[in-house]
């Protein structure tokens, strides 16, 4: 093997590494829609962390108001470090009944506060006919797309479970996009970007 071509491959790596975990780009939209055959308060039941089958999914065990200014505590199904489940501090803005709801995380036990500094999270829902356009949007900074290309697919894997549950009524288990580790792994590389270049990533992705 020449050394052009050794060359040429260790420089492609390293690019490539530098793409999927360093470079920086800054905050970021991402962006998943469906149309789900349910009744839009159904839905709302089970996205809002309030309502009725916030519970649908395993993953939230209670929520309780703090204040009066829309601040709560989620406790979650899944365990911290600590062994214990993971207790989250969020915000809540922007809360319209039955359409729409923006959330953003104060800290956690799990990770450090820092992590959440940026993140925004949104919930969207429209009725279309018998059916609901359910749009979910999370903002946060990036370093590199791989944590960026994982809360995609994360969110879009989500909406599907979303809608098997509303057609059957029972959730499918299984899948490590769900867990708080793989997110941890995912985030120690590639968030708290420093630039302030701004990103939409949208399903019109291609879907695999």
């Amino acid at each position: 093997m020449s050394v052009i071509v050794t060359v040429t491959l260790v420089a492609g790596n390293l690019g490539l590494i530098f793409l999927l975990m360093t470079v920086p780009l800054g905050l970021c939209t991402v962006t998943v829609s469906r149309v789900i055959k349910a009744d839009r308060d159904r839905l709302w039941q089970a996205l809002w962390p309030f309502g009725s089958d916030a519970g649908w999914s395993g993953e939230i065990l209670s929520a309780a108001p703090l204040d009066g200014e829309g601040t709560a505590l989620i406790r979650l199904s899944w365990e911290g470090r600590d062994g214990r489940p993971i207790e989250r501090k969020a915000r809540f803005e922007d809360v319209r009944d039955g359409s729409h709801f923006s959330m953003a995380v104060v800290e956690d036990t799990a990770l450090d506060p820092s992590f959440w500094a940026n993140y925004r999270e949104t919930a969207q829902l429209v009725s279309e006919g018998d059916a609901t356009r359910v749009t979910l949007t999370q903002t946060d900074r990036y370093r590199g797309v791989a944590f960026l290309i994982f809360r995609f697919f994360a969110m879009r894997r989500e909406l599907s479970k979303l809608e098997t549950w509303a057609a059957t009524g029972k959730y499918r288990k299984g899948g490590w996009f769900e867990h708080p580790l793989s997110q941890i792994g995912f985030a120690a590389p590639s968030s708290c970007g420093r630039s302030s270049a701004s990103t939409s990533v949208d399903s019109r992705w291609p879907r695999s």
